[in-house]
């Protein structure tokens, strides 16, 4: 399976996958949806609601365009929620997935830090989590997610993770939004079970960007896979962290 909707390797024009040009700082978005397991299998990707936006220059501009586009994603994660008839009071559970000591696996982890929530308040819905990794826990995140899901009553999921890409160009600049919930530890080839809606019982929404890119070298006359990340991971991580936590706690405290 591939991470980002448009690297499935199809022509996506046929099944109404377009691009759109926004009038400012080089912005694309396009959306797709993928309707059954034949669909699925064929392009290489889960069933369900994609929304990629691509923002080539982001880095090269500042808190303006950053603001920008944090403002497109709320309005398209708030439309999305809509269509999956979530409710202002229902109880959503933000999970940050990921390796937070690696910069490029540390997405999950950002937007964790930037959530906004108001603990000590009765009525408070909003609740987050960071799970960390099979490797310093012992326990899946998927097993994590559910325990919590299921003790807390909770109504949806808003799943945030650092994503892998085909193209160098897109590192740190196209976010993805999907219904078709997440597996943690694909990115480095660990397939466990996925967190999404037939998993969990709730909708799931994920919310990615691409840090990471494979590589093969050849090393001693044998291949060996590198992951390899930009050079100014830890600012362009923080950015789009910012970005998202800015988006959700828009749209959830609206």
């Amino acid at each position: 399976m591939y991470d980002l909707i448009d690297e499935c390797g199809e022509d996506l024009t046929r099944y109404g996958y377009s691009i759109k040009h926004l009038d400012k700082f080089g912005v694309t978005t396009a959306s797709l949806t993928i309707e059954d397991d034949e669909e699925s299998e064929r392009r290489g990707m889960r069933e369900g609601d994609y929304f990629i936006l691509n923002a080539p220059h982001l880095y090269d501009y500042g808190v303006e365009c950053q603001a920008y586009i944090s403002s497109l994603l709320s309005k398209k994660l708030s439309s999305m929620l809509k269509d999956l008839k979530i409710r202002k009071k229902d109880k959503v559970l933000i999970v940050g997935l990921g390796n937070p000591d690696i910069m490029a696996d540390k997405l999950g982890k950002e937007v964790f830090d930037g959530i906004k929530i108001d603990a000590l308040s009765k009525t408070n819905n909003i609740f987050k989590f960071c799970p960390n990794i099979y490797f310093s826990t012992g326990i899946e995140s998927v097993d994590h997610v559910e325990m919590l899901v299921r003790c807390m009553y909770i109504d949806y999921l808003l799943i945030i993770d650092s994503l892998t890409t085909n193209n160098a160009s897109r590192l740190g600049t196209s976010f993805q939004i999907t219904t078709s919930g997440m597996t943690a530890g694909s990115g480095v080839v660990r397939f466990n079970r996925r967190i999404d809606e037939k998993s969990m019982g709730v909708p799931c929404l994920s919310i990615g960007v691409p840090f990471m890119i494979f590589a093969s070298i050849l090393n001693d006359k044998s291949p060996q896979d590198l992951l390899l990340s930009p050079k100014d991971i830890r600012e362009n991580v923080e950015i789009a962290g910012g970005i998202i936590a800015n988006a959700i706690n828009e749209v959830l405290h609206i």
